[in-house]
Protein backbone atom coordinates (compact mmCIF):
# COMPACT_ATOMS: atom_id res chain seq x y z
CA UNK A 1 0.00 0.00 0.00
CA UNK A 2 2.92 2.31 0.54
CA UNK A 3 3.82 2.89 -2.99
CA UNK A 4 0.59 4.34 -3.65
CA UNK A 5 1.15 7.33 -1.37
CA UNK A 6 1.85 9.07 -4.35
CA UNK A 7 -1.54 9.42 -5.64
CA UNK A 8 -1.87 11.53 -2.24
CA UNK A 9 0.72 13.67 -2.37
CA UNK A 10 3.77 12.08 -1.27
CA UNK A 11 6.13 11.43 -4.68
CA UNK A 12 9.15 12.66 -3.03
CA UNK A 13 8.65 10.90 0.06
CA UNK A 14 10.57 7.67 -1.28
CA UNK A 15 13.34 6.96 1.09
CA UNK A 16 12.42 4.27 4.53
CA UNK A 17 12.98 7.63 6.79
CA UNK A 18 11.23 10.38 5.22
CA UNK A 19 8.10 8.28 5.40
CA UNK A 20 8.22 7.22 9.10
CA UNK A 21 8.67 10.56 9.29
CA UNK A 22 5.29 10.86 7.69
CA UNK A 23 3.44 7.91 9.94
CA UNK A 24 5.19 9.70 12.96
CA UNK A 25 3.23 13.05 12.39
CA UNK A 26 0.01 11.12 11.91
CA UNK A 27 0.34 9.51 14.88
CA UNK A 28 1.60 12.45 16.88
CA UNK A 29 -1.17 15.17 15.44
CA UNK A 30 -4.29 12.85 13.55
CA UNK A 31 -7.59 14.66 12.39
CA UNK A 32 -9.51 11.89 13.38
CA UNK A 33 -8.92 8.87 15.33
CA UNK A 34 -10.67 5.57 15.55
CA UNK A 35 -10.70 3.06 18.86
CA UNK A 36 -12.60 -0.52 18.94
CA UNK A 37 -11.99 -2.94 21.47
CA UNK A 38 -11.82 -5.95 19.32
CA UNK A 39 -12.16 -9.65 20.47
CA UNK A 40 -12.15 -7.58 24.09
CA UNK A 41 -8.31 -8.88 24.58
CA UNK A 42 -7.26 -6.53 21.49
CA UNK A 43 -7.66 -2.57 21.06
CA UNK A 44 -8.03 -1.46 17.17
CA UNK A 45 -7.41 1.84 16.54
CA UNK A 46 -7.05 3.82 13.28
CA UNK A 47 -5.37 7.51 13.31
CA UNK A 48 -6.31 9.16 9.98
CA UNK A 49 -4.64 12.65 9.12
CA UNK A 50 -6.15 14.92 6.16
CA UNK A 51 -3.72 16.70 4.38
CA UNK A 52 -6.97 18.25 1.80
CA UNK A 53 -10.78 18.29 2.92
CA UNK A 54 -10.60 14.51 0.59
CA UNK A 55 -7.00 13.07 0.74
CA UNK A 56 -4.76 11.93 3.64
CA UNK A 57 -3.27 9.14 5.19
CA UNK A 58 -4.59 6.25 7.69
CA UNK A 59 -2.34 4.03 10.17
CA UNK A 60 -4.06 1.12 11.58
CA UNK A 61 -2.69 -0.67 14.55
CA UNK A 62 -3.40 -2.22 17.59
CA UNK A 63 -2.43 -1.02 21.52
CA UNK A 64 -0.54 -2.71 23.27
CA UNK A 65 -0.57 -2.86 27.33
CA UNK A 66 1.68 0.18 27.72
CA UNK A 67 -0.69 2.09 25.21
CA UNK A 68 1.77 2.09 22.41
CA UNK A 69 0.84 1.70 18.87
CA UNK A 70 1.34 -1.69 16.97
CA UNK A 71 1.48 -0.06 13.24
CA UNK A 72 -0.40 -2.93 10.71
CA UNK A 73 -1.12 -0.91 8.09
CA UNK A 74 0.03 2.44 6.32
CA UNK A 75 -2.68 3.51 3.96
CA UNK A 76 -2.81 6.46 1.51
CA UNK A 77 -6.32 7.14 1.08
CA UNK A 78 -8.80 9.67 -0.82
CA UNK A 79 -12.42 10.09 0.32
CA UNK A 80 -14.71 8.88 -1.97
CA UNK A 81 -17.77 10.79 -3.10
CA UNK A 82 -19.82 8.93 -5.42
CA UNK A 83 -22.46 6.37 -4.06
CA UNK A 84 -23.23 2.83 -5.41
CA UNK A 85 -26.33 1.10 -3.81
CA UNK A 86 -25.45 -2.01 -3.06
CA UNK A 87 -27.41 -4.14 -1.11
CA UNK A 88 -25.16 -7.21 -0.26
CA UNK A 89 -21.31 -7.48 0.28
CA UNK A 90 -19.33 -10.10 1.80
CA UNK A 91 -16.50 -8.91 3.55
CA UNK A 92 -13.08 -11.00 4.22
CA UNK A 93 -10.03 -10.58 6.15
CA UNK A 94 -7.02 -12.21 4.20
CA UNK A 95 -4.33 -12.08 6.62
CA UNK A 96 -2.95 -11.06 9.99
CA UNK A 97 -2.48 -7.19 8.90
CA UNK A 98 -6.27 -6.01 9.20
CA UNK A 99 -6.26 -5.55 5.44
CA UNK A 100 -10.33 -6.48 4.46
CA UNK A 101 -11.49 -6.82 1.22
CA UNK A 102 -14.66 -6.80 0.22
CA UNK A 103 -16.49 -8.29 -2.61
CA UNK A 104 -19.87 -7.37 -4.18
CA UNK A 105 -21.25 -7.89 -7.94
CA UNK A 106 -22.42 -4.64 -9.55
CA UNK A 107 -25.64 -4.50 -10.17
CA UNK A 108 -25.99 -2.76 -13.72
CA UNK A 109 -23.19 -5.09 -15.49
CA UNK A 110 -23.27 -8.17 -13.18
CA UNK A 111 -19.56 -7.29 -12.73
CA UNK A 112 -17.64 -9.06 -9.58
CA UNK A 113 -15.69 -6.38 -7.91
CA UNK A 114 -12.94 -6.46 -5.00
CA UNK A 115 -12.02 -3.26 -2.85
CA UNK A 116 -10.10 -2.31 -0.45
CA UNK A 117 -11.77 -1.40 2.90
CA UNK A 118 -10.96 1.60 4.68
CA UNK A 119 -13.34 2.10 7.44
CA UNK A 120 -12.63 -1.52 9.32
CA UNK A 121 -12.97 -0.46 12.69
CA UNK A 122 -16.41 1.01 11.83
CA UNK A 123 -16.83 -3.01 10.72
CA UNK A 124 -15.02 -4.64 13.56
CA UNK A 125 -17.56 -2.27 15.72
CA UNK A 126 -20.77 -4.53 14.61
CA UNK A 127 -21.34 -7.77 16.87
CA UNK A 128 -21.99 -11.11 15.62
CA UNK A 129 -25.21 -11.47 16.18
CA UNK A 130 -26.32 -7.94 15.04
CA UNK A 131 -28.01 -7.75 11.24
CA UNK A 132 -25.85 -5.57 8.83
CA UNK A 133 -27.49 -3.15 6.83
CA UNK A 134 -25.64 -1.27 4.15
CA UNK A 135 -26.74 2.12 3.17
CA UNK A 136 -24.24 2.69 0.35
CA UNK A 137 -20.34 2.18 -0.91
CA UNK A 138 -18.23 4.62 -2.33
CA UNK A 139 -15.72 3.55 -4.27
CA UNK A 140 -12.15 5.30 -5.43
CA UNK A 141 -8.86 4.34 -7.00
CA UNK A 142 -5.64 5.44 -6.63
CA UNK A 143 -2.92 5.14 -8.89
CA UNK A 144 0.45 5.82 -9.60
CA UNK A 145 0.69 5.72 -13.31
CA UNK A 146 -1.45 6.67 -15.93
CA UNK A 147 -2.00 8.10 -19.01
CA UNK A 148 -4.94 9.87 -20.86
CA UNK A 149 -6.04 8.83 -24.46
CA UNK A 150 -8.16 10.00 -27.28
CA UNK A 151 -11.74 8.88 -27.00
CA UNK A 152 -13.83 6.11 -29.17
CA UNK A 153 -15.02 7.79 -32.24
CA UNK A 154 -19.22 7.75 -31.76
CA UNK A 155 -22.16 9.53 -33.62
CA UNK A 156 -25.51 10.55 -31.63
CA UNK A 157 -26.90 7.46 -32.83
CA UNK A 158 -24.22 5.44 -31.45
CA UNK A 159 -24.48 6.70 -28.07
CA UNK A 160 -28.55 5.91 -28.08
CA UNK A 161 -28.09 2.91 -28.93
CA UNK A 162 -25.59 2.20 -26.57
CA UNK A 163 -27.86 3.32 -23.76
CA UNK A 164 -31.05 0.98 -24.92
CA UNK A 165 -28.89 -1.85 -24.79
CA UNK A 166 -27.55 -1.14 -21.22
CA UNK A 167 -31.05 -1.31 -19.69
CA UNK A 168 -31.59 -4.50 -21.67
CA UNK A 169 -28.84 -5.97 -20.60
CA UNK A 170 -29.35 -4.91 -16.53
CA UNK A 171 -33.07 -5.68 -16.73
CA UNK A 172 -32.04 -9.07 -17.99
CA UNK A 173 -29.40 -9.07 -15.18
CA UNK A 174 -32.30 -8.57 -12.85
CA UNK A 175 -34.67 -11.43 -13.82
CA UNK A 176 -31.25 -13.56 -13.78
CA UNK A 177 -30.81 -13.17 -10.53
CA UNK A 178 -34.14 -14.00 -9.79
CA UNK A 179 -33.99 -17.11 -11.55
CA UNK A 180 -35.15 -16.97 -14.67
CA UNK A 181 -34.06 -19.42 -17.64
CA UNK A 182 -34.73 -17.69 -21.02
CA UNK A 183 -32.71 -14.35 -19.49
CA UNK A 184 -29.76 -16.45 -18.30
CA UNK A 185 -29.96 -18.04 -21.61
CA UNK A 186 -30.18 -14.09 -23.64
CA UNK A 187 -27.19 -13.36 -21.33
CA UNK A 188 -25.13 -16.39 -22.32
CA UNK A 189 -25.82 -16.02 -26.02
CA UNK A 190 -25.39 -11.90 -26.07
CA UNK A 191 -21.52 -12.61 -24.42
CA UNK A 192 -20.83 -15.53 -27.09
CA UNK A 193 -22.00 -12.96 -30.29
CA UNK A 194 -20.06 -10.11 -28.26
CA UNK A 195 -16.87 -12.68 -27.89
CA UNK A 196 -16.90 -13.29 -31.65
CA UNK A 197 -17.35 -9.95 -33.18
CA UNK A 198 -14.56 -8.71 -30.70
CA UNK A 199 -12.32 -11.48 -32.09
CA UNK A 200 -12.75 -10.95 -35.61
CA UNK A 201 -12.12 -7.03 -35.00
CA UNK A 202 -8.99 -7.90 -33.16
CA UNK A 203 -7.64 -8.85 -36.21
CA UNK A 204 -7.64 -5.49 -38.38
CA UNK A 205 -8.49 -3.11 -35.45
CA UNK A 206 -6.15 -1.88 -32.37
CA UNK A 207 -7.69 -2.80 -28.79
CA UNK A 208 -8.36 0.61 -27.83
CA UNK A 209 -10.36 1.52 -30.48
CA UNK A 210 -12.38 -1.92 -30.06
CA UNK A 211 -13.00 -1.26 -26.62
CA UNK A 212 -14.43 2.19 -25.03
CA UNK A 213 -13.79 0.56 -21.29
CA UNK A 214 -12.59 -2.08 -19.31
CA UNK A 215 -12.17 -3.39 -15.56
CA UNK A 216 -9.85 -6.17 -15.30
CA UNK A 217 -8.38 -7.91 -12.08
CA UNK A 218 -4.54 -7.43 -12.34
CA UNK A 219 -1.57 -9.13 -11.28
CA UNK A 220 -2.27 -11.07 -7.52
CA UNK A 221 -3.56 -8.14 -5.49
CA UNK A 222 -6.94 -8.45 -4.87
CA UNK A 223 -8.06 -4.67 -5.25
CA UNK A 224 -5.42 -3.92 -8.12
CA UNK A 225 -7.24 -3.82 -11.30
CA UNK A 226 -6.52 -2.46 -14.94
CA UNK A 227 -8.97 0.31 -15.70
CA UNK A 228 -9.78 2.37 -19.06
CA UNK A 229 -12.59 4.88 -18.70
CA UNK A 230 -14.15 8.18 -19.80
CA UNK A 231 -13.41 11.24 -17.82
CA UNK A 232 -16.37 13.15 -16.85
CA UNK A 233 -14.82 15.34 -14.80
CA UNK A 234 -11.70 16.55 -13.01
CA UNK A 235 -9.81 19.12 -10.38
CA UNK A 236 -6.88 19.37 -8.67
CA UNK A 237 -6.49 18.87 -5.26
CA UNK A 238 -3.15 20.49 -3.02
CA UNK A 239 -1.34 18.23 -0.57
CA UNK A 240 -1.20 21.06 2.51
CA UNK A 241 2.40 19.25 3.69
CA UNK A 242 4.33 18.45 0.61
CA UNK A 243 2.31 21.04 -1.82
CA UNK A 244 2.12 18.48 -4.43
CA UNK A 245 -0.43 18.40 -6.73
CA UNK A 246 -3.01 15.81 -7.57
CA UNK A 247 -5.58 15.19 -10.05
CA UNK A 248 -8.64 13.88 -8.92
CA UNK A 249 -10.54 12.18 -12.24
CA UNK A 250 -14.19 11.21 -12.21
CA UNK A 251 -14.39 8.19 -14.58
CA UNK A 252 -17.50 6.12 -15.69
CA UNK A 253 -15.74 2.67 -16.47
CA UNK A 254 -18.39 -0.15 -17.47
CA UNK A 255 -21.06 1.57 -16.67
CA UNK A 256 -20.43 2.57 -13.44
CA UNK A 257 -18.71 5.73 -12.01
CA UNK A 258 -15.40 5.82 -9.41
CA UNK A 259 -13.44 8.86 -8.54
CA UNK A 260 -9.43 8.22 -9.68
CA UNK A 261 -6.79 10.08 -7.61
CA UNK A 262 -3.51 10.73 -9.44
CA UNK A 263 0.02 12.50 -8.73
CA UNK A 264 -0.01 15.13 -11.58
CA UNK A 265 3.37 14.27 -11.74
CA UNK A 266 2.22 10.61 -12.69
CA UNK A 267 -0.46 11.49 -15.20
CA UNK A 268 0.86 11.34 -19.32
CA UNK A 269 -1.34 13.85 -21.20
CA UNK A 270 -3.51 16.66 -19.73
CA UNK A 271 -7.26 15.52 -18.76
CA UNK A 272 -10.17 16.89 -19.95
CA UNK A 273 -14.13 15.99 -20.07
CA UNK A 274 -14.60 13.03 -22.88
CA UNK A 275 -11.16 11.66 -23.00
CA UNK A 276 -10.31 8.24 -21.91
CA UNK A 277 -8.47 7.58 -18.86
CA UNK A 278 -6.14 4.09 -18.96
CA UNK A 279 -4.29 2.97 -15.42
CA UNK A 280 -3.32 0.16 -12.88
CA UNK A 281 -5.11 1.03 -10.18
CA UNK A 282 -5.60 0.11 -6.44
CA UNK A 283 -9.52 -0.21 -5.44
CA UNK A 284 -10.82 1.44 -2.21
CA UNK A 285 -13.79 1.67 -1.27
CA UNK A 286 -16.02 3.05 2.10
CA UNK A 287 -18.80 1.67 3.57
CA UNK A 288 -21.57 3.28 5.09
CA UNK A 289 -23.18 0.89 7.41
CA UNK A 290 -26.76 1.59 9.18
Amino acid sequence: MEKYLNAVGFKKYVQDQQVKEVIQQVINNPTEKYISNYCEDKIKIELCKKYDDELGIIIRGELDEKEEIKILAVIPYKKGNIIMDINEVDVINTDDKDDYYVYFEDEKTGNPITFYLQNVVDYLDIKDDEKVYIENIKLVALSIEGTVILPVEKEDVDVILEKEEEKWRASLLELAREGDEEAIGLLESDAKQAAELFKQRCQQEDLLTILEGYFIPYGLNDAEYSILGTIDDFCIKVNSFTKEEVYILDVTCLNFKMQVCINKEDLIGIPSKGMRFKAICHIQGHIEFI
